[in-house]
């Protein structure tokens, strides 16, 4: 009988040990959720305030951009020559696109009409350039503009491309 009740009592507080640590289980697993959720709202926080920095860094970069072509622009309408290129002040990405479709009215230039100088518009340019005895600089200016701006209509274009039809 002495064993039973020691086998009892053992159970007993084996029991009551296992009660008392259960209770505090999930007051531990609430205080670490806690904690974790206010680590993921700091860290939210922070990742909103850089997207917003970038987003006005992108901002500024696109104003910068913009105001260099606008001067870049102002700066070849100021070269004095006895060719008048445009009688109208023209947006740099406007003139870009009047030059990329001379450049293709000519044959020298394969890409979309988007008004970005890009690569593939600097390289076409600069075959141009050769190609007309002029210095290969990948710049139009008034020069490279007197000949280039006679394709400026489709029904003027020089060279085509292989297997091409007027």
């Amino acid at each position: 009988m002495g064993r039973k009740i020691l086998l009892f009592a053992v159970v007993a507080v084996s029991v009551a040990f296992l009660a008392s640590g259960c209770s505090t289980v999930p007051k531990k697993v609430r205080e670490e959720v806690s904690g974790i959720k206010s680590k993921v709202d700091t860290l939210e926080s922070r990742v909103e305030s850089v997207e917003t920095k970038q987003a006005e860094a992108e901002r500024m970069v696109s104003q910068q951009s913009q105001t260099i072509d606008e001067l870049r622009s102002a700066r070849e309408r100021a070269v004095t020559t006895n060719i008048t290129t445009r009688e109208r002040p023209v947006k740099s990405r406007e003139r870009t696109k009047d030059i990329q479709t001379c450049l293709k009215n000519a044959g020298f230039y394969k890409g979309k009409i988007d008004g970005v100088k890009g690569s593939g518009t600097k390289r076409a340019i600069k075959e141009f350039q050769a190609a007309n005895g002029l210095k290969a600089d990948g710049v139009v200016g008034p020069r490279t503009w007197e000949i280039l701006s006679k394709y400026a209509s489709a029904s003027d274009a020089g060279p085509m491309e292989e297997g091409a039809t007027k």
